[in-house]
């Protein structure tokens, strides 16, 4: 296997900026000489064979042209109402704008396209120190004796507790046609700002479709919870009846398995006081526990949460967070309790998860591998047909829940 230098692709987006390349003048970025690089088109190359799809980069990338360019967090307009729980409904404990402090940051990344007459093959690299898995854990705070999540929409940049994930759109032709505005707009015909009928801890912001009819593929991949699944978590995006108030929700997921259950707090019907739904005793620095942990006894459920903060367990024991203050303590603890349970889904084998990914974290950055079959026969996902072209969007979620990095208005050329 040969890795193709992320660094050294990614400092190419700013000399093709500037020097406006195209397919012909474009400079070389580590592949072959005359290879070149685009800012807007993704090629996607024709494959005498499929690459080893295993999250590693094969020579052969090297020989398909890069989509060089950057997702970039803009604002997103002033919350009307606070988002996180410990803001206890006071909005001035939170950042004004809904995608801060996220706001500003703009992420490189590197898109290559290939296809072997079946698969349609991608290889996503982008720059980002960090793993991000610690997702909204539960720590122990002391003064109340209550067990309190950390915050899922950070308020400053040392408040930042998600996972990295990123996203694809693609337009769903019905009845030969594309989602009206979708090749200039790609996701932002989606997205609808200022709903009406916000209430504390709901977004004014959704996506849903604008025309009866319409549809769009989306492909969201969440570092944890697609861990066993090792796919996207894959939807679409339709009409809602609701629209125009917050109430309203197009994003539906296809069918299949969910990899996750992502509700993971736990009340006693006794005390009132609540807590996680799940822990490993003893088990320091993880971040999510599977079904499997949980059927073999490796992982055990919370049946009981005491006055002091005590959790009773479904194995009969219990554990005492007051003696060790510091392990659960809130943004450092090491034993800090995870916020979801993640299973295999479908692994493939559904609608859900037919859109398969093979994610490496280098140290410095991502490089993922993504696979998905040029037309699985789902109504709900987009069709990739060679010798056509179709405009798409990219996100870009950097440790964030809501706050993403944005990159739209990009065309995939499939070659014939």
């Amino acid at each position: 296997m040969k890795t193709i230098n992320i660094k050294l692709i990614l400092s190419a987006v700013a000399l093709v900026a500037v020097a406006s390349c195209t397919h012909d003048d474009a400079p070389n970025v580590g592949g072959d000489p005359g290879v070149g690089s685009s800012t807007e088109e993704l090629l996607v190359a024709k494959f005498a064979k499929a690459p080893n799809f295993d999250g590693d980069i094969d020579e052969m990338w090297s020989k398909a042209r890069p989509l060089l360019s950057a997702a970039t967090v803009s604002a997103a307009g002033a919350k009307t109402v606070p988002l996180n729980k410990s803001s206890n409904g006071n909005l001035s404990l939170e950042p004004s704008d809904l995608f801060d402090p996220y706001t500003g940051e703009s992420y490189k990344y590197s898109l290559r396209g290939g296809h072997d007459g079946e698969y349609l093959y991608l290889l996503l690299e982008y720059e980002d120190e960090a793993d991000s898995k610690d997702r909204e854990s539960f720590y122990f705070d002391p003064a109340s004796k209550t067990w309190q999540q950390e915050n899922k929409y950070a308020n400053h940049k040392n408040d930042k507790y998600y996972e990295d994930k990123f996203g694809f759109m693609f337009p769903i032709k019905v009845n030969g046609q594309e989602p009206a505005g979708f090749k200039a707009g790609t996701c932002t015909v989606t997205c609808h700002g200022g709903l009406t009928g916000t209430a504390a801890g709901s977004k004014s912001t959704r996506h849903y479709m604008k025309n009866a009819g319409e549809l769009a593929d989306l492909w969201h991949w969440k570092r944890n919870r697609n861990e066993l699944s090792k796919s996207v978590d894959d939807g679409y995006v339709t009409t809602d009846a609701k629209a125009g108030t917050a109430d309203a929700n197009g994003r539906k997921s296809d069918a299949g398995i969910k990899m996750y259950d992502d509700s993971p707090v736990f009340t006693d019907a006794v005390t009132g006081k609540k807590g996680p739904k799940w822990v490993k005793k003893g088990q320091s620095n993880y971040y999510w526990i599977t079904t499997a942990e949980l059927t073999s006894g490796a992982a055990q459920t919370v049946t009981g949460v005491s006055v002091d903060g005590v959790l009773k367990l479904s194995d009969g024991s219990t554990i005492d967070p007051n003696t060790d203050l510091v392990a659960y303590s809130k943004g450092f603890g090491k034993k800090r309790f995870p916020s979801v349970t993640v299973n295999a889904g479908g692994a493939g084998a559904d609608g859900r998860s037919d859109t398969q990914v093979r994610a490496k974290h280098t140290g410095s950055g991502w490089q993922i591998e993504i696979k998905r079959k040029l037309n699985s026969g789902d109504p709900f996902d987009a069709i990739f047909v060679p010798g056509e072209e179709m405009s798409f969007g990219m996100a870009i979620f950097n440790n964030s829940a809501i706050a993403h990095g944005m990159s739209n208005f990009k065309t995939m050329k499939i070659v014939k």
